[in-house]
This record gives structure tokens, sequence and C-alpha cells, in this order.
């Protein structure tokens, strides 16, 4: 999933700025201390003031430095403190703690606001994210989408994530969500949220990776747990048509996510536990045989394998760990701007990208867990096939 990270120093200049002080009666008020910011309709929009922390403001029309009324700047209220605001198709979404409303433009041309939900709000202001055509956001039972539907004037804000909503819950109750920083992989279609703060260390920061992913001709959602990252901030973009993805930590270094194999040459440490299988008979003990795993790596790979039995019982046997090896998919001369002569470009590999391994033990439920540890290319787990034997009926 990821390629690695390597810090760089950048240094850059700013001068220049906001300051509202210089606003004239009747203009928006006590704004100085904006926390979100974003451009709606040729107007910048400011709120999260915290001594006005339900007001939105916004700036004359083409002009980021006028804030007076007479110019056509003005001042909206919520009725919430606004967590977080941002632009989706024609509408402006104002998110608070406990109700999302939506600003647009009227048939007066005016800005108007409009109601979306009194009964669910955002928990992160930086879990806002809009990827795949949706804007995503963090709730208090999960991931929402603000996705319109066939339905004019509608939204649709149903739970995403409702495979690790446990999880999530758990996240957002024991986690200062303040400190949390979302960032966009578009070349990915996947979503990294960086939870913990410079009071964890790095090598136990937490994290969430989202991704979305075609399952038999439907698009759906999987998600993951991440360790290792802690970021202050992030972003992601395009330079020409190259994605930087960086991330700032609490050390005072911006690092660079998907370059190289390592994070910051540290071993990049991989984890996936499928749940406990009982292909389709619970009171039928199975025979485990055979693992073929189909991977789609981008170069050599070793990956640790161990199998626990019905439903993870600790009087229950387990056998030792088991050791895979793959030497990445075979180069074929059909590609695109490829160096034939680069890293990890294999010929004469093996054209089925499958490990096989033979493995023992028996129960009503298994469950195969594999780990990677190192510093090698990014790889996936693209499906797994068991091979056991029936055996007696309890």
């Amino acid at each position: 999933i990821f390629n690695g990270l390597n810090w760089k120093e950048i240094k850059s200049s700013h001068s220049g700025g906001y300051n509202s002080s210089n606003n004239t009666a009747g203009g928006p008020q006590a704004l100085n201390a904006p926390a979100v910011v974003d451009v709606f309709e040729n107007h910048l929009f400011l709120s999260g003031h915290e001594a006005t922390a339900a007001a939105v403001a916004h700036s004359a029309p083409n002009d980021p430095y006028t804030w007076t009324s007479a110019a056509g700047a003005g001042q909206i209220a919520a009725g919430f403190d606004v967590v977080q605001i941002k632009p989706f198709r024609d509408d402006l979404f104002v998110f608070g703690g406990n109700a999302i409303k939506k600003i647009k433009v009227n048939s007066s041309n005016e800005f108007s606001l409009a109601q979306v939900t009194a009964n669910v709000g955002c928990v992160a202001r930086d879990s806002v994210l809009e990827i795949g055509g949706d804007l995503m956001f963090l709730a208090p039972d999960g991931f929402r989408p603000c996705a319109s539907t066939s339905r004019i004037g509608d939204v649709e804000l149903e739970t995403l994530s409702k495979p690790i909503q446990a999880k999530l819950v758990d996240i957002i109750k024991n986690k200062d969500m303040d400190t949390l920083n979302g960032v966009v992989i578009r070349s990915k279609s996947q979503i990294r949220y960086f939870i913990d703060n410079s009071t964890v260390d790095t090598i136990d920061s937490l994290g969430l990776i989202g991704g979305l992913t075609d399952s038999s001709g439907s698009i759906g959602w999987e998600f993951g747990e991440l360790l290792g990252i802690r970021a202050s901030c992030c972003t992601s973009g395009y330079i020409g048509t190259t994605e930087f993805i960086l991330h700032a930590d609490y050390d005072g270094k911006v690092y660079q996510q998907e370059n190289g194999l390592s994070f910051n040459g540290a071993d990049i440490v991989s984890i996936y536990a499928t749940p406990y299988l009982d292909f389709g008979e619970t009171e039928q003990r199975k025979v485990m045989r055979k693992i073929n795993t189909f991977i789609r790596a981008e170069g050599p790979l070793e990956m640790l394998l161990s199998m626990t039995y019905d439903w993870g019982q600790g009087d229950v046997s387990t056998p030792a760990t088991y050791s895979q090896t793959y030497e990445g998919a075979p180069t074929q001369y059909n590609g695109i701007d490829i160096d034939y002569g680069a890293t990890n470009v294999l010929y004469g590999g093996t054209s089925k990208p499958i490990m096989i391994s033979d493995i023992q033990g028996s129960g009503f439920s298994a469950q195969a867990t594999f780990v990677s540890i190192g510093q090698s290319a990014p790889f996936s787990i693209q499906g797994i096939v068991f091979e056991f034997t029936a055996a007696g009926r309890q």
C-alpha cells in the first residue's frame, strides 16, 4: 500500500496575510483568527474563530482583501459552532459537531443557508476530504459521504465504514480528534488519516487508511490501520503528471510519502489477517492442506504466514509460522516508458502471481495472518484460496 517515505528539507518564504481589523462598520467582524478557509463562488470564506465560532464570513467577489459590506462582503450565522467548511459541487457545506448545513446561491444571486441534517455532525476538522466524486467526513459513528442522490436536493449520508465501526468509535472516544490530519492519494483512490500528536512516539503513532475497490463489479470501501507515521499536517497534489504526498512531523521535518522502501530508514511492518472462516459449515472439522495466495507485488517479497483455528480458543494448538517468498512479476515487453534495466525488473519470473504454502492443522474455523517486515517493494494480496479435507462433524 505504501511506497515508503523519506524526509526532505523544504524552505519557503511568505509575505502578506489577512487582517480583518480594518473592516468598516457593517462588515464581517471579529474573524481575525479563522481556523478554516476556502474559496466558493469567487469569494474567500473564513470561519472557525474561537470567539465567534458560529460565524462564516466571506470577502467581496474576486477580492480576498476587501471585507466591507458595501463591496459585497458579508457574514452568515450557521447556528452552531463551525468545525469545517468545504465546497462540493454547487454548494458550500458547513459542518458542525452535531449538524450540517450548506450555503448556496439563490435566485436573487445572494448566499442563503439550507439545512442538510440536524442529527449528524463532523468530529474532526481535517477528516473532510473529497475523493471519488464524494465529500467524505468522520461522524461519531464512522465515515459518511455527502454525495447527492437521484432525488433533487437530497443528500446521502449513510455510513461507509460499518465493518470497522467499533474500532472508529473507540478511536473517537480515546483520541484527541483535533490532532487528526487527513490527505487524499488520488492515484490510488485512497485516504489516509494520521491521529496522534507529539506526546506519542512516531513508531506508536496511529492512523487509518481507506481505499476504493472494485469487488465483483461494484465499487466499495476497504479500511485498515496505519502505524508509524506522526503528522502535524499533510497535503497532496500534482506537479505536472507526478503526484506528491507530503506530511510534516512534530520533529520539524517534512516527509515525502510514496518515496523509497522504508519509513525514513526504518523497516515497514504490514499485517493482514482474514476473519475466521467456517467455509459454510460451523459444525464440521476441516483438515487444512494448502493455501494459495494471489499476490500483486512490484518486487521480491518475503512474507510470514501463521494459522489459528476454532475462533482463537486458547486450548487449540496452532502450527509453527510458515515463510513464503515471491520473486515478483515477470517483465513483459509491452509497457510504456519502462526502464528494462532498472532495479526489481525480473526476467524469467513466474507467470502466475501465486504463493503456494503447504500448511497443517484442523478446526471448525480457520484464520490466516500474513506478516511482512522489511524494506521490500509495495505489494497487495488479491485473493486467497484454501484447500482442505472435510472431516468429522461435531
